[in-house]
């Protein structure tokens, strides 16, 4: 390898002394860093035409790792996608003399920090020892993502066994997803899907179960299934073979449980009612309100982030079917005992949207809602063609940014009955039934990384 040479200055001062500079025989790259960069996005406004977005990438917060084994230097916490990086400012510090390969002149230059680079391929730098005797190659790279790490990409796991459905629900045990569906004649389907390999799929036999039974009323508490038929609770540890529970309250709905807080709670004689053992009884806590939720229940249970022995209990719903009526949002913490309506105040424009089925769940650290046909804020929207996220608990909604999460394409407008469920994987679930009904698998990118 040919190495610079190296001219060695020598000077006098006053006196006859010569000043000799001491040369080293290293060679090392020590650090990488880079300048800002400005990247320009062409976007559509609110009024559909083109506007452009410069978004600037901080080089403080892109740490690189070098590897002196292998020569390579690179940011293990990859850019934005879209980044621009054909002119990046680099500069480094190493043990001797930095030199640039020039690919156009198959030769080593000084390397210059007060140039731009172009990252489009690796950068390959020698390292020179100032005593010319050792010499080091090193690849800088600056990775960019190749995807927007929060956009949901969609699987379509199989067709939907429950094409039929008029009423369906999700639930997962174990590994395993449990797709419940109730046809126009009343009766009860059982779809499952292994969640560790979603090709893994079975329809089972339903027994035990009436005619119509309120799927919204379905939860999990102590290893079975709950759901409530006529007035009744019945339970199943398999989703399969169901038996009624001897229980003497007269309940509407099952609609929140927890295992850690060893409670379920029900409607049970116009009252908001808890049980421990649902064969022991409920015990009444509080009147049943006008306002609380009895349709379109999404039940969530999770502990506080600044409190992991407490939970809080979130419940969305309406107290009417039809898209008619506003959703309403009750809550409480389990270190409480009552129900609070958390609906917020009429100045709030960022309300949940009134969607038909509206489905509620929790995904990345954030509550989603999708669902029919509905409106939002007086406007029109088509069913299946929003996520709408929300960061405060439920309290305000927006619609999905642009290159944020987003529902299969060919969904839009398919008013069909659906169920949507986020397992613990990172993992999305939707089930639409009608004619070209399919169960679907969404997964954010970002969880792949």
């Amino acid at each position: 390898m040919a190495l610079a040479t190296i001219i060695v200055f020598s000077s006098c001062l006053d006196t006859d002394d010569e000043q000799y500079v001491n040369y080293e025989p290293y060679a090392s790259l020590r650090s990488v860093s880079i300048s800002d960069i400005d990247t320009k996005y062409i976007v559509k406004d609110k009024e559909g035409n083109d506007s452009t977005v410069i978004k600037t990438v901080q080089g403080a917060f892109c740490h690189f790792t070098i590897n002196q084994e292998t020569g390579e230097a690179y940011n293990v916490d990859s850019l934005p996608v879209g980044t621009d990086v054909t002119k990046v400012a680099t500069s480094i510090s190493c043990d001797g003399v930095a030199y640039l390969y020039v690919d156009s002149l198959q030769s080593y230059e000084l390397f210059v920090e007060t140039d731009s680079f172009d990252y489009t391929n690796p950068l390959k730098i020698l390292i020179a020892s100032t005593d010319g005797t050792y010499a080091r190659e090193y690849k800088i790279s600056l990775n960019v993502h190749k995807v927007d790490p929060n956009q949901l990409y969609w699987n379509r796991i199989t067709e939907n066994p429950a094409a039929s459905g008029a009423a369906v629900r999700m639930s997962q045990k174990d590994d395993k997803l449990y797709l419940f569906s109730c046809d126009n004649d009343g009766d009860v389907s059982l779809f499952t899907i292994l969640v560790s390999n979603s090709v893994s799929t079975e329809s089972k036999n339903v027994s035990g179960l009436p005619q119509y039974p309120n799927m919204n009323s379905l939860v999990q508490y102590a290893g079975k299934f709950y759901i409530v038929a006529d007035g009744k609770i019945y339970s199943s540890a398999d989703g399969e073979a169901w038996e009624n529970v001897s229980c003497e309250a007269d309940v509407k709905t099952l609609f929140a449980a927890s295992d850690k807080d060893n409670v379920i709670w029900a409607v049970a004689n116009d009252s908001l009612a808890v049980a421990n053992d649902v064969a022991a009884g409920f015990t009444t806590v509080q009147p049943l309100s006008d306002k609380f939720p009895l349709y379109d229940l999404s039940s969530i249970v999770s502990p506080l982030r600044t409190n992991l022995n407490i939970n809080r209990y979130l419940l969305f719903g309406r107290t009417m079917q039809g898209a008619q009526a506003q959703p309403q949002l009750w809550g409480k913490l389990s270190n409480e005992k009552k129900w609070v309506n958390y609906n917020p105040s009429s100045y709030n424009t960022k309300v949940c949207p009134s969607l038909e089925s509206l489905t509620v769940f929790p995904y990345d650290g954030k509550l989603y809602a999708i669902g029919g046909k509905g409106t939002i804020a007086g406007a029109d929207v088509a069913a299946l063609s929003t996520i709408y996220v929300s960061r405060d608990n439920g309290l305000t909604w927006d619609a999905a940014d642009e290159d944020g999460p987003s529902l299969p394409a060919e969904l839009a407008g398919n008013d069909a009955p659906f169920a949507a469920f986020a397992d613990a994987d990172g993992n999305i679930w939707l089930a639409v039934c009608g004619e070209n009904g399919a169960i679907w698998r969404g997964r954010m990118n970002k969880f792949d990384f």
